[in-house]
């Protein structure tokens, strides 16, 4: 049996942890008058129409190999248990890549999963990449892969899974489809805490992007904005992400934010 390796904490990964957030901020601005975020989900939106199928993650992926030129893309989510598991890989390459870094304990995705940033490899043959994962990066080149991406899902503190884009073929995101891969990796967020918040498709939303159908939770969502110093948007955002990661329902922990049985600390939504 292998022994597991969680691998060194390497300054690269701790730089991409330091401009995450500048990250995501582009890709959700755009350059140009183009929104990113808003075509990224005009993409999934084509391709579940196309298929008579409802938005998902399986769509996500699959769109996100029809528009990145990678060859594949896979999905893990962390279930609470400390082990990632794979809610979708558009090929089995991307499926054996994940389970490989879960039996080994290192890899790109682990470090994005730590780091909270994205780790983006652009030649796992690289002596460079065999040094710093030396027992995932031989395994993943004989298996056929020889670029990983990894973009992890997170707000705050919280991390909801990662979003692992691969190549047969070494070689950069360009940087456009780099800012658009960064668009699909907040997209597949908000998917991921939809369904983990159970909103029911088709209901009326706010412009805010806050639920009309719970008033507790809009309530909630004011206070969070108050304790955090931030915007509606990104307080719903917080308080969907820590009922993710608790596995609460969100109407629940709502109510205790209003009935100030939990209250939301700056210094909890920071690593």
């Amino acid at each position: 049996m292998m022994a597991m390796n969680p691998g060194p904490r390497v300054s690269t990964a701790q730089v991409c942890h330091r401009h995450w957030s500048e990250s995501q901020a582009i890709a959700m601005s755009g350059h140009g008058g183009a929104n990113p975020l808003a075509r990224a989900g005009s993409w999934v939106a084509d391709h579940a129409a196309a298929l008579g199928e409802p938005v998902s993650i399986g769509l996500l992926c699959e769109t996100a190999v029809d528009r990145l030129d990678v060859s594949g893309a896979t999905l893990t989510v962390d279930p609470g248990s400390g082990w990632p598991e794979t809610r979708y890989a558009t090929d089995a390459l991307g499926a054996g890549l994940a389970e490989l870094q879960l039996t080994v304990g290192e890899g790109p995705c682990v470090d994005a999963e730590r780091g909270g940033g994205p780790v983006l490899v652009t030649d796992l043959d690289a002596p460079g990449t065999q040094l710093r994962w030396p027992l995932f990066t031989p395994l993943a080149v004989d298996a056929g892969a020889h670029a990983l991406f990894a973009f992890p899902l997170c707000v705050g503190a919280i991390r909801a899974g990662v979003l692992a884009l691969h190549r047969a073929q070494a070689g950069s995101l360009e940087p456009a489809k780099l800012t658009d891969a960064l668009a699909l990796a907040g997209l597949a967020l908000r998917l991921l805490l939809d369904e983990q918040a159970d909103r029911r498709a088709g209901s009326a939303d706010r412009a805010d992007g806050l639920p009309l159908h719970d008033p507790q939770v809009h309530q909630a969502t004011g206070m969070i904005s108050g304790q955090l110093g931030v915007g509606m948007e990104e307080a719903f955002a917080r308080l969907r992400a820590r009922a993710f990661a608790g596995q609460r329902p969100l109407a629940e922990l709502a109510a205790d934010v209003v009935a100030r049985r939990l209250r939301f600390e700056p210094t909890e939504d920071t690593t």
